[in-house]
Formats: structure tokens, sequence, C-alpha cells
């Protein structure tokens, strides 16, 4: 090989390693941010702000995590009990909790990932 072309290879390397970093970083962000949603709705929820939580099952059960796939990177909340759905659905969504904090959160995450990607 020509030295030409293993200058190539090795900054070809040290881009992917950069990526790689850079990913992580991102997939750091994701879990600060799930952290920072689901504390976000408990303290929401505990002021009585969106379904009545009249056994407390649903709000112990409420759960969120980051997660890194081959195409995206991101984070979820959810519930744990079957119910979950209906407290969400309910009257036209009027009570909906879930939904509101991801997306509010969501947006957060997404323009912070961009700054960290640029």
């Amino acid at each position: 090989m020509s030295s030409q072309e293993d200058a190539l290879r090795v900054g070809n390397r040290i881009k992917e390693i950069y990526l790689r970093r850079k990913l992580a970083a991102v997939y750091a962000l994701a879990q600060a941010f799930e952290a920072k949603a689901l504390d976000d709705f408990f303290k929401r929820q505990l002021n009585d702000e969106f379904w009545d939580n009249q056994t407390g099952q649903a709000l112990s059960r409420v759960f969120g995590f980051a997660f890194r796939r081959r195409d995206a990177i991101g984070f979820r909340i959810a519930h744990g009990v079957e119910y979950g759905v209906y407290l969400e659905r309910a009257n036209d969504r009027k009570h909906e909790a879930i939904r509101p904090i991801v997306f509010e959160w969501g947006k957060q995450f997404i323009e912070a990932a961009r700054e960290l990607l640029a």
C-alpha cells in the first residue's frame, strides 16, 4: 500500500471514531432527557394535573428508558398498566399526560441532539 492509501485509511478511521463518540453523546443526552421528562411527569401528576390517580397503581408503573438502535436514538415514557391507554385517551384526551410530556421534552431533545451533531 502507498502512504496516500494509509493516510486515507487513518483519516477514515478517525472520522468513524469521532462519529461514534458523537452518537454516544446523543445517547447520553437521551438518557438525561428521559430522566427530566419523567421527573416533570411525576411532579405534574402529583399536583393532579393529569388523570385522577385513584389507586396509585398507574402512577407507580409509569416508566421511561433511552434507546439506541441502528437507525435511531431517543427516549420513551410509557404506562406499565393495561388500562393506561384508557387513562390517556378518555374524554377526548382531556387528561392525557404522557404524550404532551414526550412532545415537550422530545422537541428540546431533538434541538440539543442537532447541536451536538452539527
